[in-house]
């Protein structure tokens, strides 16, 4: 039985062989590569209009500190426009609306403050990778390109200071709570996870 069991299997690894030396030799091997090329580059192109519902709440975490810390806004009467990466709960501050806003780019504000508050970086000379909640306006610092990094994640940068700087969250076992602007780079802070809340 045995013998019988080996001749058949002799025949099998010949034909897998020959279609593993087709496969390498014929010219769609070499498509398959280039349509790989294509997936890289779209998962690294901004994400289209249209891809965020304008009437919807996003919840934005990273993948450095899971779902469980969401990006949220400090809640003390005094800080009202300080941003924070604070434990995920049903808190409007967490609760970010991605508008729209031509050319690419969006606009991020909460449910907590509405439209009138967006997502924003200080522009002050010395604290320009600070984020703030400010007074919506036409400012490039509130203008937000959401750039599909691929398994869901995503990486924002300003029109104000492009794609070398990203959203990012501190990470000096202090302050790893705090959203900052940083130089763009392959840093799990950097990687945005949004999800469709409401």
């Amino acid at each position: 039985m045995r013998a019988i069991t080996a001749i058949i299997r002799i025949p099998r690894v010949t034909f897998l062989l020959a279609v593993a030396m087709l496969a390498i030799a014929s010219p769609a091997f070499h498509l398959r590569s280039d349509v790989s090329a294509a997936t890289s580059n779209r998962e690294n192109s901004a994400a289209p209009q249209g891809v965020f519902d304008a009437k919807s709440y996003y919840r934005l975490t990273t993948k450095w500190r899971g779902n469980g810390k969401s990006l949220d806004v400090v809640n003390d009467g005094k800080n009202n426009n300080q941003l924070i990466l604070a434990k995920t709960g049903n808190f409007s501050g967490q609760l970010w609306k991605i508008t729209p806003a031509g050319g690419g780019y969006y606009r991020l504000t909460t449910e907590w403050q509405g439209s009138g508050k967006s997502l924003d970086v200080v522009n002050d000379g010395k604290n320009n990778n600070q984020l703030i909640l400010a007074k919506t306006g036409n400012f490039s610092g509130q203008l937000w390109k959401i750039t599909s990094l691929g398994a869901g994640y995503y990486r924002l940068t300003t029109q104000w200071q492009g794609d070398g700087k990203s959203l990012d969250i501190v990470n000096d076992r202090k302050n790893n709570n705090q959203p900052i602007l940083a130089d763009t780079g392959n840093y799990f802070g950097q990687f945005w996870k949004i999800s469709k809340v409401k």
